[in-house]
């Protein structure tokens, strides 16, 4: 279950390095930064593999990951999953127009993680009192739309060694942009099965092509360590995706 970090433990707005990703990314001055604070419910603390919500729960809150990896996906009727995104800092989650609906997909953590919350209420009256802040939140749900569409194709349709280009060379260029130095070793706290649910093929295929990427000098991928080998390579074989 999710514990509340004690209020004089919590950290402050002010010394987030997610925030440049996150809701509150607009107007960084302190002043508004400490305004906007007062608008958190809490801080939680979810150690790995604990669930923030579940798909079909009425879960009235909001929350930005300020720390470590979650993954965010559906449960198919065969009992299968579809993972629909990899939660990295920064990432809005939860948030809903209407939250009185059931939530449509469940995130759980892949690593300990931290969250920040907000009601429906909060974020009510920060969207009623700073135009910046809608205007963020228009730009996440875009963001969030546009992603959403373009992995549908190429799930849909791109050949599996361009599927698995495509989703690594996002992930690397995601955690370049969070200051993660992608040249060295990279540890992701993915399964081969995380990868494959979230790319709609099965490990085993996954893995087929893991080895032939790796005997093409391009990446190698083994024991949740990433090593990009030729990143430019990658990226070709991720484009032909598109």
């Amino acid at each position: 279950m999710p514990k509340k970090i004690p209020a004089n433990l919590q950290s402050s707005c002010m010394d987030c390095e997610a925030r440049q990703f996150a809701w509150f990314e607009p107007g960084s001055a302190d002043l508004v930064l400490s305004e906007r604070q007062k608008y958190r419910s809490s801080q939680l603390l979810l150690e790995r593999n604990e669930y923030l919500f579940r798909e079909g729960e009425v879960h009235k809150a909001a929350y930005t990951l300020k720390e470590g990896w979650a993954i965010c996906y559906k449960q198919l009727q065969d009992g299968q999953r579809q993972i629909v995104h990899i939660a990295l800092p920064g990432d809005f989650l939860g948030y809903q127009t209407d939250p009185e609906q059931t939530i449509d997909y469940s995130v759980m953590t892949l690593t300990e993680c931290k969250f920040c919350s907000f009601t429906p209420s909060a974020i009510d009256h920060l969207l009623e009192n700073d135009i910046n802040l809608i205007k963020r939140l228009m730009e996440i749900q875009n963001k969030q739309n546009v992603a959403c569409k373009l992995k549908l194709s190429i799930v849909g349709r791109a050949q599996t060694r361009h599927k698995i280009a495509f989703f690594l060379a996002d992930l690397v260029r995601r955690l370049e942009r969070r200051g993660i130095n992608t040249a060295d070793i990279i540890s992701i706290p993915l399964s081969r099965e995380d990868i494959a649910d979230a790319i709609g093929i099965t490990p085993v295929h996954l893995s087929r092509v893991i080895v032939e990427f790796h005997n093409d000098k391009i990446m190698e991928c083994r024991h949740n360590k990433l090593k990009i080998i030729n990143l430019k390579e990658l990226q070709e074989l991720a484009g032909s995706a598109l």
